[in-house]
């Protein structure tokens, strides 16, 4: 068991992955300019890394503990909400004027992940996997409770 998992909970890797970035970064959107993603922590925000041309993700790792009935409960950095109603936030800034500002933010939600989904992670040494579409309908940066692409979060072996 990894030193930052306590007696009774497991920690698991995630990945989220937002894809299909416009090249320009939504360049113009707003009157902003150098439009960025981030993950955001509860000590501030982690940027992301490059996934091919058009696509960020992030890893970090979370523990999960099981609730009174059983269901995966979820903490960690990057965890935001309430017990049953945890997600991450990918948030945006941007530069407006001369001032650079959090101005959008998108929500994963975990309520989706099941038991079987983290003891496999666990088990393989993978990471539960959400993917993520970058553009909101209004061609702007995705933000409010987004679908993950694929309609569920997977189970996927650690990239080398």
């Amino acid at each position: 068991m990894p030193a930052s998992a306590k007696p009774g909970t497991k920690a698991v890797s995630v990945r989220l992955i937002c894809e299909a970035l416009p090249p320009d970064r939504f360049e113009g959107f707003d009157g902003r300019h150098d439009v960025r993603a981030y993950l955001q922590t509860k000590d501030g925000h982690e940027p992301g890394q490059p996934s091919g041309k058009t696509a960020l993700h992030w890893l970090t790792e979370i523990t999960v503990k099981s609730d009174a009935k059983g269901n995966p409960d979820f903490s960690g950095t990057t965890v935001q909400g309430k017990r049953a109603e945890r997600f991450f936030y990918l948030s945006w800034s941007s530069e407006l004027g001369s001032q650079r500002a959090m101005f959008r933010r998108m929500k994963i939600h975990l309520r989706s992940v099941t038991e079987a989904q983290v003891a496999q992670g666990v088990k393989s040494g993978g990471a539960l996997v959400a993917r993520v579409h970058a553009v909101a309908k209004d061609g702007g940066p995705a933000c409010a409770s987004v679908p993950l692409l694929g309609g569920a979060w997977n189970v996927e072996s650690q990239p080398t």
